[in-house]
């Protein structure tokens, strides 16, 4: 088979794998360690949850730790957390099944709020349009009998292809044979952009290629 590209992009970001983007909270569903369990299974596979599985109140795990502020995106209390403007642009963009949970920050006194409003990023969307042969910087994910792929840390630059059919449909989702990465359709990247939200997402450009 032979492939051609397109004059189109997606984008694909990092900060599913970046360590200075997670941040030590608990939240008000810890105690049940089989549900955090099963909801960050779900949402590394972007299977869709009701906000029922979410917290609704997350705070500074330790008292020794000083937060004065959170990034537009981060890792904490077991699940991802976007800042209300960074969930305002998502809305003018189709989600499908993805979910925009609001959650209270507070800091370890769990009285102290963050200044602003937070919502939990529930991925629930997957697209299956990676071409591993013509994406020759992927790796394939030891260990496991499933034909999954992860995207290197670095040098990503058009290193990823996907079939010409991953322009339709939702506008940010996850790839079924991909993992510790997310995706971004170029229109909603250059509204994070034009917001100046895509800096924290170490985003990279994809290639949109097609059969011929």
């Amino acid at each position: 088979m032979s492939y051609r590209t397109l004059d189109a992009r997606v984008w694909a970001t990092n900060c599913l794998t970046d360590a200075e983007l997670i941040y030590s909270f608990k939240n008000n569903l810890m105690q049940d360690k089989q549900k955090l369990i099963e909801t960050i299974d779900h949402l590394e596979r972007g299977e869709p949850q009701t906000a029922e599985r979410f917290p609704s109140e997350m705070y500074i795990a330790s008292q020794y730790l000083e937060v004065k502020k959170v990034p537009d995106i981060f890792m904490g209390g077991g699940g991802w957390v976007v800042s209300g403007r960074f969930a305002e642009v998502l809305r003018r963009f189709e989600l499908g099944q993805t979910g925009l949970y609001p959650v209270k920050l507070f800091h370890h006194d769990r009285k102290t709020p963050f200044e602003g409003e937070y919502f939990m990023l529930a991925f629930g969307e997957t697209k299956d349009t990676f071409v591993p042969e013509e994406s020759p910087k992927a790796r394939k994910i030891p260990f496991t009998k499933k034909d999954l792929w992860g995207p290197r840390h670095s040098d990503n630059e058009d290193s990823l292809a996907f079939e010409i059919n991953v322009l339709d449909g939702v506008d940010l989702w996850m790839e079924k044979k991909m993992r510790k990465v997310f995706f971004l359709s170029d229109s909603l990247f250059q509204a994070l952009e034009a917001e100046n939200l895509s800096n924290v997402l170490d985003p990279y450009r994809c290639r949109v290629i097609e059969l011929v």
